[in-house]
């Protein structure tokens, strides 16, 4: 029998922190490259000693108030490197470690350009108009876009947040008691495969412990596999359950 063609996936990933995020994305095929902007991702890259992990760190200065422009130079190193990177060819597998921190930075390097075009006609701007978001979205798309039309592997890690609303005739939002997802809200619509990762004690063969719960939210392969969960999931494994590999 022929091995199944497995395509090249963009997977969105999103949990909690300490949900196993990093780790999961180290489990894809290397050569790996992952733009880490929260220190985290040399440590977990030791528990993998026989792959390739080539980990790009982003130090973000320390923004004490709304006024401070800082975003520009570190966008441009990134999107930068991300750009030779991919032309490289030298990886599998790209990893953005996390989306969240990458949507802050994108969203504040647009109103920091849009500021400086706004004080060469000696006027004042605080915030992004909402026709502006649009060049907000149109970087954020070219990352996604990038790795699928290079036909790499990109998994794309989000932090999650608790979900604000404001209900018709109510003057404040409130908490609707569920999780949405920290950064790009379009990032589900760009990727193949949507995971929802949640650390959860659970008797394991007589033995409470920490497992990694993975839901897939959505997938772009065979919709009847929404809200399957798996237990400390791998690629392999999605990949199994995807592609009867």
């Amino acid at each position: 029998m022929a091995e199944p063609i497995v395509p090249n996936m963009i997977v969105s990933v999103s949990g909690l922190g300490k949900s196993g995020k990093t780790y999961f994305s180290y489990t894809f095929p290397d050569p790996i490259r992952v733009y880490c902007f929260n220190n985290g991702a040399d440590f977990i890259r030791t528990l993998f000693p026989k792959k390739q992990i080539d980990v790009q760190n982003f130090f973000l200065p320390i923004v004490e108030d709304t006024e401070m422009r800082w975003a520009l130079p570190v966008w441009f190193k990134f999107r930068e490197q991300y750009v030779n990177d991919i032309a490289s060819g030298k990886y599998r597998t790209y990893v953005f470690d996390t989306a969240t921190e990458i949507e802050n930075i994108c969203q504040q390097a647009v109103l920091e350009e849009f500021q400086e075009a706004a004080e060469e006609k000696n006027k004042d701007k605080k915030r992004l108009a909402t026709v502006e978001f649009l060049a907000r979205n149109l970087r954020m798309k070219a990352l996604f876009d990038r790795a699928a039309n290079n036909g790499v592997n990109l998994v794309s890690i989000q932090y999650l947040k608790p979900e604000w609303v404001r209900e018709r005739g109510k003057d404040k939002a409130e908490q609707t008691g569920r999780l949405t997802l920290d950064g790009w809200q379009r990032t589900d619509t760009q990727a193949d495969v949507n995971l929802w990762l949640e650390a959860k004690r659970k008797l394991v063969k007589g033995t409470t412990k920490t497992v990694t719960v993975a839901t897939i939210k959505s997938a772009r392969f065979g919709r009847d596999q929404d809200e399957k969960e798996f237990d400390d999931t791998t690629y392999d494994e999605i990949v199994a359950l995807l592609f009867g590999g």
